[in-house]
C-alpha cells in the first residue's frame, strides 16, 4: 500500500479524534465573571452579579429588556394600557412551567408582584413600583394591575431582574436553588466553586444551542489573567482594565469586541457626612479630579466622560462633562472658603472590581493634592454591600451603577448616597407622570442639570464594555443595557 495514503489516512484519522472534543463541546460555554454573587435571587439584592448569572438563564420576568435596551413581551405575551394610563391588562403566555414543574399562572405573577412590592421581603428595588395600587388575577392567564397614577416606565421596570416571576414554593430556597420559568436550570453551585446550568428540557419557548454553561467568578487578577492564557474560558464580558488586553488581542483564538454598558461611574459622596453635605467641599472635590487621566487604566479602550448621572446613549443626554474643569487651584480656594483651609480627612471605601481598583489610586492622588487627606480601605464585595449600601458606614466610595435609567435613586430618602433634595424628587415625580416623550426628555435634562450643579457625585464616565471571547462564539450582547449574560443567544459557529 502506498506509504503517503497510510500517512494521510493516519493524519485524517488524528485529526478526527482531535476533533472530537470540539465537536462535543459545541453545545457547552464556559463563562468567566469577576465577582462572585452572594446569592441566586435577584430579588433580593441590588448586587448586579446575581442578575449578570441568572438574567433570562434561570429567570424572567413579564418583559424583557433586549440587547438594544428596548422592552420586549416575554412571559406577557401582550398588554392592553387604559386611556388614562392607570390600568394594565396582561396577558400571560399558556403552557408555562417552572424548573420545580408548577405552572405559571396570574395567581403566580400576582404572588411575585405582591413580594416585590412588600418592604418586608426585602426587594430593595420596591420604590420602583410604587405606583401599582392593586393586583389582580383575572382568570388563569390574565393579570391586572391598577395604577395610582400613571408609569410610563413601568413596562421598561417589569423587564428588570429584580421584579422577575418567582414561584412561591421555591421563594424561600431561591438564594441556593434558585428555580425560575428560564431556559436553563440549576444544577449546582456553592461559594468558591462554579454555577452548573443545563438546558431546561420543558422549557415553555425555544430550545437553546448552548446546552451546559458554567459560570465561574474570579476576582484574582493574576487568576483570570491565567485562565484567559491557559484558554480556559470561552466568554469573559469585561476585559477592558486589564493590562493583559493587548497580549491577548494578538491571540488567535481569542476576539476582543468594543461595546459599551449604561454604566455611569461615579465617586460617590455620603451626603450626610458633615463636610459632604457641604455644597461647596462637594464641588471642590469635583474640581480636584482629573477625569481624562483616570482614562489611562483601560488599555485599549475609550469610555465616555459623563458630567451627570445619565447614559449618553439616550436621547435626551445633555452633555455636561465640563461642568466642573479640572482646576486644583479652585478646588483649594473652595475648600478654604468651606472651612477646610488646614485639610480635610475623608475614608474611601473600595469594592473588588478591577476598574474600581485602579481608578481609586488615581483619585486618591487627585484628593490628596488639594490637601484632603484619604484613608483607602480595600474591602469585600459582601462588605461593600453591607458596609457601603445597608448600613451606609463611609465617607466615599466608587461603583459603576449598571442599572438602566435608575436617575430615580436620586429621590429615594432612605438610598445609599444620603442626597435629601426636594427639588430633585419634584422633579422626578413629574418625569414618571409625564406622558408626553419631548416634554418628558425636557425634564431629564433639567435633572440632569440639576444633579450637576448640585455636584451630587463626581461622574466619571461610562463603564465600556470590552468583552472577550474564543474565535467561533456568537450571539454574544455587544453592549450591556442591564448586567445580562443572555446564554441562550449564545451558539458556536459551525
Amino acid at each position: 500500500m502506498n506509504k503517503n495514503y497510510i500517512k494521510a489516512v493516519w493524519m485524517m484519522a488524528f485529526l478526527l479524534l482531535w476533533s472530537l472534543p470540539l465537536l462535543a463541546n459545541k453545545e457547552e460555554v464556559r463563562i468567566e465573571l469577576h465577582l462572585e454573587p452572594p446569592h441566586l435571587d435577584p430579588t433580593l439584592t441590588p448586587a448586579a452579579t446575581v442578575a449578570e448569572a441568572t438574567y433570562n438563564n434561570i429567570y424572567e420576568g413579564l418583559t424583557r429588556i433586549n440587547r438594544e435596551g428596548e422592552v420586549e413581551p416575554l412571559l406577557a405575551q401582550g398588554w392592553d394600557v387604559s386611556a388614562d394610563g392607570l390600568r394594565y391588562d396582561f396577558y400571560l403566555q399558556p403552557g408555562v412551567v417552572f424548573h420545580n414543574q408548577q405552572p405559571f399562572t396570574a395567581e403566580v405573577a400576582a404572588f411575585s408582584l405582591r413580594r416585590l412590592l412588600d418592604p418586608e421581603a426585602g426587594n430593595p428595588q420596591h420604590n420602583l413600583y410604587s405606583s401599582i395600587r392593586e393586583i389582580n388575577p383575572r382568570g388563569r392567564h390574565r393579570l391586572e394591575l391598577v395604577l395610582n397614577r400613571p408609569d410610563n416606565l413601568l413596562l421598561f421596570r417589569l423587564g428588570l431582574s429584580a421584579a422577575v416571576m418567582v414561584e412561591p414554593n421555591s421563594a424561600a430556597t431561591n438564594k441556593e436553588h434558585p428555580a425560575g420559568t428560564g431556559p436553563y436550570e440549576f444544577i449546582a453551585w456553592k461559594a468558591g466553586e462554579a454555577l452548573k446550568l443545563q438546558a431546561f428540557p420543558n422549557y415553555w419557548h425555544d430550545q437553546p444551542e448552548i446546552r451546559r454553561a458554567s459560570l465561574t467568578f474570579t476576582s484574582n487578577r493574576i487568576e483570570l489573567e491565567a485562565s484567559l492564557t491557559d484558554g480556559e474560558v470561552d466568554f469573559y464580558p469585561d476585559i477592558s482594565p486589564m493590562a493583559s488586553v493587548k497580549r491577548l488581542a494578538d491571540r488567535a483564538d481569542y476576539q476582543i469586541n468594543d461595546g459599551v454598558t449604561e454604566g455611569q461611574t461615579l465617586l460617590v459622596f455620603n451626603h450626610a457626612h458633615p463636610a459632604l453635605s457641604d455644597l461647596q467641599v462637594r464641588r471642590a472635590i469635583n474640581h480636584a479630579v482629573d477625569k481624562r487621566r483616570l482614562l489611562k487604566i483601560f488599555p485599549k479602550a475609550s469610555p465616555t466622560l459623563i458630567g451627570s448621572h445619565f447614559s449618553p446613549m439616550h436621547p435626551a443626554y445633555v452633555d455636561l462633562v465640563d461642568f466642573y474643569p479640572y482646576d486644583p487651584d479652585k478646588a483649594r480656594k473652595l475648600l478654604k472658603e468651606a472651612g477646610y483651609a488646614r485639610g480635610l480627612k475623608l475614608n474611601f471605601k473600595v469594592p473588588p472590581p478591577l476598574y474600581a481598583q485602579q481608578l481609586s489610586l488615581y483619585l486618591m492622588d487627585d484628593l490628596e493634592a488639594v490637601g484632603i487627606q484619604v484613608e483607602l480601605q480595600r474591602i469585600s464585595w459582601t462588605d461593600w454591600l453591607q458596609e457601603v449600601f445597608q448600613d451606609k458606614d463611609y465617607d466615599l466610595t466608587i461603583i459603576a451603577h449598571v442599572e438602566p435609567l435608575d436617575m430615580d435613586i436620586y429621590a429615594r430618602e432612605d438610598y445609599y448616597f444620603n442626597f435629601q433634595n426636594e427639588t430633585f424628587r419634584k422633579l422626578w415625580q413629574q418625569i414618571e407622570t409625564t406622558q408626553d416623550e419631548a416634554a418628558r426628555n425636557q425634564l431629564f435634562a433639567q435633572a440632569q442639570y440639576h444633579l450637576a450643579e448640585q455636584a451630587a457625585q463626581v461622574f466619571l464616565h461610562i463603564k465600556p464594555q470590552q468583552s472577550i471571547h474564543k474565535v467561533g462564539l456568537k450571539g454574544f450582547w455587544q453592549n450591556a443595557p442591564i448586567p445580562a449574560v443572555v446564554i441562550s443567544e449564545l451558539y458556536w459557529d459551525k
